[in-house]
């Protein structure tokens, strides 16, 4: 009875963290012109969010466990995101080494329909008269993709908790690796600037600020799980039955 429970456990674990991926997915599918940016929103993006809540406050009383990790995880990749903005964004408006707001801004652009190609963003820019590092979507829109930007670094957050369990706080770091180097290879920043942003400035400047800025996000989710996180179960081990 117990190893069915775990099993069921397992299962939802699984869909969680699948549908986690989707609002990051918003770099990958849209640009490679899969699917609109919009009717990314509508069929992905919202959707996710809807059922992820519902999962998490539906199971808590079946499964507390993967309750308290979805939503520590939550909180934890939130609160992580303001380390990471804390390098970022100096990083654009001071030093120009990122164009634009390209994180918040210009997903908004894209989300909220202003814009439905990443070719527009320029002719945005030059329209607003806005030195591109100071540019910044009108305080509605901006809201928008800072919602969006936030969740992403929830939902890392959550797979992170799901995942590796009571790790070694470190192990955030190597998560936070694994999402830098996604991000340095997804369509969205190969069509404008390159793989690794290789075409913006030396070449290097994009790599270097979000790298540094993923691994302090990694550091503040990995500190911040282990603090909270009370079980080292790992999700392979709930198909083996244990506790």
């Amino acid at each position: 009875m117990q190893i069915q429970s775990n099993k069921s456990e397992l299962g939802l674990t699984i869909l969680v963290i699948i549908l986690s991926g989707a609002s990051t997915s918003l770099l990958l599918l849209p640009p490679l012109g899969i699917i609109s940016y919009a009717d990314f929103r509508d069929v992905a993006i919202i959707p996710s969010v809807v059922i992820i809540f519902a999962i998490g406050i539906l199971a808590r009383s079946k499964y507390p466990r993967l309750t308290s990790r979805l939503f520590k995880g939550m909180v934890a990749g939130a609160i992580a995101s303001f380390a990471l903005e804390a390098i970022r964004i100096p990083a654009y408006m001071l030093t120009k080494w990122i164009p634009m707001d390209s994180m918040i801004s210009l997903p908004a652009l894209l989300l909220t329909e202003k814009i439905s190609s990443l070719s527009e963003v320029k002719q945005v820019i030059m329209q607003s008269g806005v030195p591109m590092n100071l540019y910044h979507a009108p305080i509605d829109i901006f809201f928008v993709g800072g919602l969006w930007h936030f969740w992403n670094g929830a939902t890392f957050g959550i797979i992170y908790a799901l995942i590796i369990g009571k790790g070694k706080w470190w192990y955030g770091m190597i998560w936070a690796v694994v999402i830098e180097i996604t991000m340095m290879m997804a369509p969205y920043l190969i069509m404008m600037k390159g793989a690794f942003g290789m075409e913006h400035m030396d070449g290097y400047n994009i790599f270097v600020v979000t790298l540094i800025a993923h691994l302090a996000f990694g550091a503040i989710l990995g500190i911040i799980v282990q603090k909270w996180k009370k079980d080292s179960i790992s999700i392979t081990d709930l198909g083996k039955g244990k506790q």
